[in-house]
């Protein structure tokens, strides 16, 4: 079979064949799209061709992988089920043989990601979405930060709830640490709806297809602040989200040490300062009374500063 021809009845072949040596693992959460439309849809969002380095998390039958391969790109494809990568080495051996697509067998949470990726496209198993995408987030900053190649999108298809709340789509309802985290670096934006149908066996949820674009939100509003300190601050206020901002910033978060220039003592004289400075306080009267979920990104941004500021000038 060549991995790279369009044929009619391509993708209920793949998904059958790898069905016929052992139905889908639901540990694994294995749920493989069979809808043809719905497969093409990525390439379009993503607009790979053939100067695109495409990762794929959970490749599975090599359905998405056809039409990735199809648009030209190379793909590396990281498959954690050994009889699914038995079957891609045998449905898609010539794109293997010829260098184009590149198989790597073990979890794609631990294992080592090329350097020189430009995108991500994948139907992930919906138990890793929220680690999945806080390593996309950390790969995206860590190229940053050492001015190596960037991705240029992430297109992704998800369970339609996560989905709403990667992008805050209903506002103060939705907004948490994974919509405020990947803010910083990303526009989330929701398309296509997938109804279960449209996937052999069928999930007990929606889906959603979302595109993720590069956008560094610090750079556009003026705001220099560690990326890492803004996404501790906000996932540990958004540990007890009921709870108001001064009593959260008053306990010190996890691993603060993890931080460069930053320690247990140095946040509690920090938040020390924060709150006292009320003449020149960054947000509006009464912020310290908020909830988590009342602050909007920027205002994390702001907060993530100030802190930053009281921290260089007492520790100097």
């Amino acid at each position: 079979m060549s991995s790279v021809e369009p044929s009619d009845g391509i993708v209920r072949e793949l998904v059958d064949l790898l069905l016929d040596r052992r139905w889908a693992d639901k540990e694994l959460g294995q749920h493989f799209l069979v809808d043809e439309k719905v497969l093409q849809v990525p390439i379009k969002l993503s607009k790979v061709d053939s100067n695109s380095h495409v990762l794929e998390v959970g490749p599975g039958p090599g359905t998405l992988t056809h039409f990735l391969l199809l648009s030209g790109a190379r793909v590396t494809a990281i498959e954690i089920d050994n009889i699914a990568i038995e079957h891609l080495h045998r449905v898609h051996a010539e794109a293997i043989e010829s260098g184009q697509l590149n198989l790597i067998e073990g979890d794609a949470l631990n294992v080592q990601w090329p350097q020189d990726l430009t995108d991500v496209v994948c139907n992930p198993p919906y138990q890793i979405s929220s680690p999945l995408i806080a390593k996309i987030d950390n790969w995206q900053e860590n190229a940053k930060r050492q001015g190596t190649n960037q991705l240029k999108s992430v297109v992704l298809l998800l369970q339609d709830e996560f989905a709403s709340r990667l992008a805050m789509e209903f506002g103060l309802a939705s907004r948490g640490p994974l919509g405020i985290n990947t803010a910083l670096n990303w526009l989330v934006s929701l398309e296509m709806k997938v109804p279960a149908h449209c996937f052999t066996p069928h999930p007990e949820v929606q889906s959603r297809l979302v595109l993720m674009t590069p956008h560094d939100l610090r750079t556009e509003i003026g705001i220099d602040v560690e990326y890492r300190l803004v996404k501790r601050m906000v996932s540990h206020a958004f540990a007890q989200r009921r709870k108001k901002m001064r009593n959260r910033l008053k306990r010190v978060p996890r691993k603060i040490e993890r931080v460069p220039n930053w320690n247990r003592e140095r946040w509690v004289e920090a938040v020390n300062h924060l709150l006292s400075d009320v003449e020149n306080a960054v947000l509006e009267d009464g912020w310290e009374d908020f909830r988590p979920e009342d602050l909007e990104v920027e205002e994390w941004l702001l907060l993530a500063q100030r802190l930053e500021y009281f921290n260089q000038q007492f520790n100097e």
